[in-house]
């Protein structure tokens, strides 16, 4: 595998990392595909693209240090589901490698709002990987995608959306912005094709910046059908999504969580953003 063109992409059977693996190999990258199952569907698949499928775990650093020795680059993004600890663990373990592996560049997949105290513990534990990443000598650039479109695929709420309903905590009538892990892809291709350009930035990716409300229109507009918004109680969503959902939920009725001031300047920049029209034609076709 010719190491000057090759990127080592965690999460690579997720959504971020699938996309980020795709995109990597259609703009003439070799890519290391990270993933504990590299027997899964999904691992077979980027492995009939192109991808060398590596079996490791960010759990068990010392499963996948050699595998960054001489590559081009590092995609890094990490799940919260079994805990913040543990997410920065493995951040932060990541970062260590391409540090002794002298790495050229860096790139590590964040979130919105991480560098402000929100008391969201998935957002506050990216704020902290951040930071540790800034310390380093790494060439490095940091994204902060807002919220994905890929989120209304989640079983439940599309079993909602076909259903007629599209259900959330947050108030219809709260601004929030918007954006598919494809464009998330075909950015992160864009940063590796040119490093230096993107060298120690902060990026804060959008695309579109509606209400759900506003969503649910878009929705019934696309599907030719009735698709009405409903407001899922503070107390259920405590219950039955946790402690941090309930609190990143919160957070957002009650604050201004539009992070990326100037959206038509960014889409000026980045005009292959996709909007939530074509989103759902591609993703909710027998809708």
């Amino acid at each position: 595998m010719d190491s000057s063109r090759t990127i080592f992409v965690t999460g690579a059977t997720g959504k971020q990392g699938g996309a980020v693996t795709r995109h990597l190999l259609t703009n003439g990258f070799r890519v290391k595909a990270l993933t504990r199952k590299p027997n899964s569907p999904a691992a077979q698949q980027l492995k009939q693209l192109g991808a060398e499928i590596v079996q490791g775990d960010l759990d068990k650093p010392e499963t996948i240090g050699h595998h960054l020795a001489g590559v081009a680059g590092v995609f890094s993004v990490q799940a919260f589901e079994q805990g913040t600890q543990k997410e920065i663990q493995q951040g932060i373990a990541l970062i260590d490698l391409a540090v002794q592996n002298k790495v050229p560049h860096f790139i590590y997949s964040s979130v919105t709002g991480a560098d402000h105290p929100t008391g969201i513990p998935h957002w506050e534990s990216k704020g902290k990987i951040e930071q540790y990443l800034k310390e380093t000598d790494l060439s490095y650039t940091i994204l902060r995608p807002s919220s994905l479109y890929e989120n209304f695929l989640i079983p439940q709420v599309a079993k909602g959306i076909r259903q007629g309903k599209l259900v959330s905590p947050v108030n219809k009538e709260v601004l929030q912005q918007f954006i598919s892990t494809q464009d998330i892809g075909a950015i992160s291709a864009q940063i590796f094709t040119d490093p230096g350009r993107y060298q120690g930035q902060t990026l804060t990716l959008a695309a579109e910046q509606l209400t759900l409300a506003q969503v649910a229109a878009i929705f019934s507009e696309v599907l030719g059908k009735e698709i009405r918004y409903q407001k899922l109680p503070m107390f259920i969503t405590r219950l039955f999504m946790g402690r941090d959902l309930y609190k990143m939920f919160k957070w957002v009725n009650e604050h201004d969580a539009v992070f990326l001031k100037d959206l038509p300047t960014f889409r000026q920049e980045h005009p292959h953003l996709k909007s939530l029209r074509d989103w759902i034609r591609e993703q909710f076709p027998t809708a």
